[in-house]
């Protein structure tokens, strides 16, 4: 029962991360690591946020209530569509009062919102940093080649 579960576990983790690996490298497909509180409670800080082609995921047009990713001045804003004003987008983020003070156009927009994965975010941060670059690559990498010498010795020692 054992090896089920964990062979279940580990067959789930394979297709999460192959999913997003997919989604990675799909044209107009993109994941982005949430790093601001403007759209809470929909989208919080260290969700991943999966975004789909510019069309839109359903009906194949942006409409007011959309979630957008878009570049201004260099950085991406995901923000909730507010109204459409000819070819330019209002957007505000659900926890802010006031909509952006300057317009996006359909150029700028990288991606419509999908769905995100919460808490992900969390975890590459964590790992950027020493101490859990230590943790969750030093030391499992040193267990493995620890399980491997351990392996070989047994069966080295067996021989004799």
């Amino acid at each position: 029962m054992k090896k089920i579960l964990s062979w279940s576990i580990f067959t789930v983790l394979v297709l999460v991360i192959a999913g997003l690996g997919f989604i990675y490298v799909m044209p107009g497909y993109n994941l982005y690591l949430v790093r601001s509180e403007s759209m809470r409670p929909a989208i919080n800080i260290g969700d991943l946020i999966i975004t789909g082609p510019k069309g839109g995921p359903i009906n194949g047009e942006i409409k007011p209530g959309t979630i957008v990713t878009y570049e201004y001045s260099k950085e991406l804003i995901t923000h909730r569509v507010q109204s459409i004003n000819g070819k330019a987008l209002v957007t505000k983020g659900d926890a802010v009062e006031d909509p952006d003070p300057w317009s996006v156009t359909l150029l700028n927009v990288k991606g419509v919102y999908l769905f995100k994965i919460p808490y992900v975010g969390f975890l590459t941060n964590f790992v950027q940093t020493k101490r859990g670059w230590f943790l969750t690559i030093i030391i499992p990498g040193a267990l493995l080649v620890l399980w491997l010498v351990k392996d070989i010795l047994k069966e080295a020692l067996s021989d004799a």
